[in-house]
C-alpha cells in the first residue's frame, strides 16, 4: 500500500510539474522553463544528498546516470516546446509512449517481450498514430507538425533516460537521480551558452520555476522510495501516470476539450503503458 501511494504521489508531482512548465513555456520560452526547473531540481537533490548520504562511487558507476541525464535534459526542452505549441491533451499521450523505449532497448539487448507487452506496444503505437493523425487533420500546419515531432523526439529521449536510471539505479538510487539531474542541468546550461536560444527570465516567473524544479525533485524522491517498498511492476505503472495528470490539469484549468477520438487514443496509449509495465 505504501509503495502504491508513493508512486501515485510521484505521478502527481511529475504531471503537475509538466503542466506548470507547459504554461510557463507559453508565457516565456521552453528553454526558460527547462533550465529553471532542472537547475532547481539539481540543487535540491544535491543538497539532500550531501545532507543524508555518504555514498562514494567510481565515475564509471555513475556514467549511465550522467549520460541519461544529458539526453533527458534535451528531452525536457522538446517536451516543453511541444506543450507550448499544442494542446496538452495531444502532447501527453505521445510523451507516455516513452515507456516503449525500455522495451525496445531490452529487445535489442536480447530480451524477448511477453505477450502482454506485445499487446501493450501495439495499443500504444495505435493510440499515438491516432492522436497524431487526428491533430494533423484538424490543424494541418507546420506549427502542428513541429509540435508532434518535438513530442515524439521527447518521448524517445525520456525513454532513454528511463533506461539510464535503470542501469544506474542498481547502486545508490538518490546518488543516481542527483547525478542525472545535475548532468541535465549542466548540459542545458552549456547548450544555452553555445546556441543562445531564446531565454526570457521574468521576475514573475520565479515562483513557477521554483515549483517546477521542486516538484521534479519530489517526484524523483517519491518514485525512488516507492521502488524500495514495493514491486517494481506495480510501482512502474503507478509512477508513470504523469501524462494523465498533465491532461487532467489541462482539462480542469485551461478548459481544453478532448474529442472522442482523442479520448480513445489516450486510453489506448495509457492501457498500452500499463500492459508494457506489467508484462
Amino acid at each position: 500500500m505504501l509503495a502504491a501511494v508513493l508512486a501515485l504521489l510521484a505521478s502527481v508531482s511529475w504531471g503537475t510539474s509538466d503542466f506548470v512548465a507547459g504554461v510557463e513555456a507559453r508565457r516565456s520560452t521552453a528553454w526558460t522553463a527547462a533550465l529553471g526547473g532542472q537547475v532547481v531540481a539539481s540543487l535540491s537533490l544535491v543538497a539532500l544528498l550531501l545532507a543524508t548520504s555518504s555514498a562514494s562511487l567510481s565515475p564509471a558507476a555513475l556514467a549511465p546516470a550522467a549520460v541519461g541525464g544529458a539526453v533527458g535534459g534535451f528531452g525536457v526542452v522538446l517536451q516543453y516546446r511541444a506543450l507550448a505549441l499544442l494542446d496538452m491533451g495531444v502532447v501527453s499521450p505521445i510523451i507516455a509512449g516513452a515507456a516503449l523505449v525500455p522495451v525496445v532497448w531490452g529487445t535489442i539487448a536480447g530480451e524477448r517481450p511477453g505477450t502482454l507487452q506485445m499487446v501493450g506496444i501495439a495499443c500504444a503505437l495505435v493510440g499515438i498514430v491516432l492522436i497524431s493523425r487526428r491533430e494533423r487533420a484538424r490543424a494541418p500546419s507546420p506549427h502542428t507538425r513541429r509540435g508532434i515531432l518535438y513530442a515524439a523526439l521527447s518521448a524517445t529521449a525520456l525513454g532513454l533516460f528511463l533506461v539510464a536510471l535503470d542501469l544506474g539505479g542498481r547502486s545508490d538510487p538518490l546518488l543516481t537521480v542527483a547525478t542525472a539531474r545535475t548532468a541535465a542541468a549542466l548540459t542545458l546550461l552549456i547548450a544555452a551558452a553555445s546556441a543562445r536560444p531564446a531565454i526570457r527570465l521574468r521576475a514573475r516567473a520565479l515562483p513557477a520555476l521554483l515549483l517546477i524544479g521542486l516538484l521534479i525533485a519530489a517526484a524523483n524522491l517519491l518514485f525512488t522510495s516507492a521502488t524500495t517498498h514495493g514491486d517494481l511492476a506495480v510501482v512502474g505503472v503507478l509512477g508513470w501516470l504523469n501524462p494523465a495528470v498533465t491532461m487532467a490539469w489541462a482539462v480542469g484549468m485551461l478548459q481544453e476539450r478532448l474529442g472522442a477520438l482523442q479520448v480513445l487514443a489516450a486510453v489506448l496509449v495509457f492501457a498500452g503503458v500499463v500492459c508494457i509495465t506489467l508484462g
